[in-house]
């Protein structure tokens, strides 16, 4: 077997009065056109600590700091062997504090807010956050669990929550 390269990432699904925001992204150099959380890649300083590179997205990417959030709160890891490369996404969820100014620009995409009561499987999703997206919108918001996820190349989920 080859070895592969590895990448790490982060996604934030931030939410305020019943919506989440989500960006679809454009251009990436590591998933097609597609709706996707806040976030992005670690940088090698940041590989012990996902969460630094969440907020770093965060506000690098939306404009919205630590100070802005409440609740912020890794919730999925998911491992995907693309064949490629073995991607880590770390998926965070938090709420937007009401005070906060709403995020209407993002230089990587489109931004837009979806009530959390909508069918995911409308979205072009990547595989993991098609996973964690979904199972989080149907139950998984409502506790405190830390789940894993791992996906193949075929973008099959090998494992269960």
């Amino acid at each position: 077997m080859p070895l592969r390269s590895a990448r790490h990432l982060t996604s934030v699904f931030l939410v305020r009065e019943g919506r989440v925001l989500l960006l679809y992204r454009r251009g990436s150099r590591a998933i097609a056109d597609s709706w996707v959380g806040i976030g992005g890649h670690l940088e090698p300083h940041e590989l012990t600590d996902p969460t630094a590179a969440a907020l770093r997205e965060l506000e690098e990417e939306i404009g919205v700091t630590a100070d802005q959030l409440t609740d912020l709160a890794l919730r999925y890891v998911a491992v995907r062997d693309t064949g490629d490369e073995v991607r880590t996404t770390y998926y965070f969820t938090a709420n937007l504090r009401p005070a906060a100014p709403l995020p209407t620009a993002c230089t990587e995409g489109d931004l837009r807010w979806f009530d959390l009561t909508m069918d995911p499987t409308t979205l072009d999703m990547p595989p993991t956050a098609r996973i964690a997206f979904a199972h989080w919108l149907a139950g998984g918001r409502h506790d405190e669990q830390l789940r894993f996820i791992t996906v193949d190349a075929d973008g099959r989920e090998t494992g269960p929550l």
